[in-house]
């Protein structure tokens, strides 16, 4: 009686494991870019200090990060989740976000995944790497390192004080919806239409 038993229990367990084989993966997902662009289009619109700069800047540079992600996996990859690792590994190997951006990029081309790369060079590419640059001072503390006539360029904050107080409202924002318009024009996909001017 007890043996019966117990060949019921493995038999029910087994039955279970082997529906589990043949039930669909469910991914969840969710899309952090529309917020971060809402954070920094609110501070573009509304902040006329170095305090919205400096959170401008911080926004459009996480909203850049999301959105290529994002981007790439529903646009590009059409949601391919196990494809992902392909461009965007775990731990994504010290890649900053503009290694990020020119490789991830430069991949999906090579895999013929897009039929054209993205033309980000020039005055872009310039304003895109002061952006991460200034991004990147404030973050780890390079805005904070004290400034006097004295000291190389290297050892001096990025970005300052003044240089905070010079931007105009908008600047950081508006380099990041450039890249993604570009981004969106090889792709040949439309632009999300909460992608605003600020």
């Amino acid at each position: 009686m007890a043996a019966s038993r117990q060949d019921a229990v493995v038999h029910a367990v087994t039955a279970r494991a082997d529906a589990r084989a043949l039930t669909p993966t469910v991914w969840l997902t969710y899309s952090f870019a529309p917020e971060w662009f809402h954070d920094a289009l609110r501070e573009a619109q509304t902040g006329h200090d170095h305090d919205s700069r400096r959170r401008e800047i911080l926004f459009a540079v996480c909203f850049a990060e999301s959105y290529l992600f994002e981007c790439v996996r529903d646009e590009v990859l059409k949601r391919d989740y196990d494809g992902l690792l392909e461009y965007f590994p775990v731990p994504h190997k010290g890649r900053g976000v503009r290694r990020r951006w020119k490789e991830v990029l430069k991949q999906l081309l090579e895999n013929g995944k897009i039929r054209e790369a993205p033309d980000l060079g020039g005055r872009h590419e310039q304003e895109w790497k002061r952006l991460v640059d200034y991004r990147d001072g404030l973050v780890h503390a390079r805005a904070s390192r004290p400034q006097t006539t004295a000291r190389p360029n290297e050892r001096m904050p990025v970005p300052s004080k003044t240089d905070l107080d010079r931007l105009a409202a908008g600047w950081a924002l508006r380099i990041v919806i450039d890249r993604v318009r570009r981004l969106h024009e090889a792709v040949n996909t439309p632009v999300p239409e909460w992608l605003v001017d600020p």
